[in-house]
């Protein structure tokens, strides 16, 4: 290969390790899948590092030559798809096995624009929906519950669109989402307010992220697993102050 086609190869490799990082991957994944494509075409990998906000890639090819690479990745674009994810990890298999030309590479980085999906919303209402039953609250306390989840989603489309900060994004949502829970109990439309919100407030907990920063420590991804938890406690605080606040100002309204 000629310099600019190494020096394409790695760019494409480190993007693919950044796009996973930002659909919600572990770091040593991301950093495993880079390294077993490069390797795959020849090339010795002296640095394939990922962190939360950063992902860089050092590799020697058969000349001699070294390329380094680093790229940045924004908190705001990151999040959980995991059907991106799998989308990823089986262009990286197939780039593996068969090692094809860099024009013949899966045009995995072409990143999907933001989609609404009837199925989300869907399940987004159907989650709230049954948290707030299974908490206790009655079925009209979880219908109430699941359409506050479809707002969420919609709320959640437009956090993707415009790619806002997911800590103040959070609190908005949560204070309008106790807002509409309030009217709600407010028209009869449900009777428990506790019921209805705890619903809602479960497709706002950062279970995965948790669960992933502690999965970093034991891969001794010690800075991403700190980031991760930090991350997690902003999100559970912006949950707290936003529904403190909607019950205060809707209290006084309502």
């Amino acid at each position: 290969m000629t310099r600019k086609e190494w020096e394409a190869l790695v760019e494409y490799t480190l993007n693919i390790g950044r796009q996973m990082l930002e659909c919600g991957a572990e770091a040593w994944r991301a950093e495993n899948t880079m390294a077993r494509i490069l390797r795959a075409y020849g090339l010795e990998v002296q640095d394939a590092h990922v962190i939360a906000t950063q992902a860089a890639v050092t590799v020697k090819t058969p000349e001699g030559d070294h390329y380094t690479s680093t790229c940045m990745i924004l908190p705001e674009k990151t999040g959980t798809d995991l059907e991106r994810l799998e989308i990823l990890n089986a262009a990286a298999r197939r780039i593996c096995e068969a090692t094809p030309a860099l024009d013949q590479l899966p045009l995995v980085l072409q990143r999907p624009a933001v989609r609404w999906s009837w199925r989300e919303c869907l399940g987004y209402m159907l989650g709230a929906g049954a948290f707030g039953v299974f908490f206790g609250g009655s079925l009209l306390d979880g219908v109430a519950s699941g359409v506050i989840g479809g707002v969420i989603y919609l709320m959640e489309q437009v956090r993707r669109l415009h790619r806002q900060n997911k800590v103040i994004y959070t609190t908005v949502a949560c204070f309008l989402s106790g807002i509409l829970a309030q009217l709600c109990v407010a028209i009869g439309f449900g009777t428990n307010l506790d019921r209805i919100m705890i619903g809602d407030i479960m497709l706002f907990i950062p279970g995965l992220v948790i669960v992933n920063g502690v999965r970093e420590f034991f891969y001794a991804d010690i800075l991403t697993g700190v980031y991760r938890l930090i991350e997690a406690l902003l999100i559970a605080g912006a949950i707290a102050v936003g529904y403190a606040v909607s019950l205060v100002i809707g209290g006084q309204i309502l």
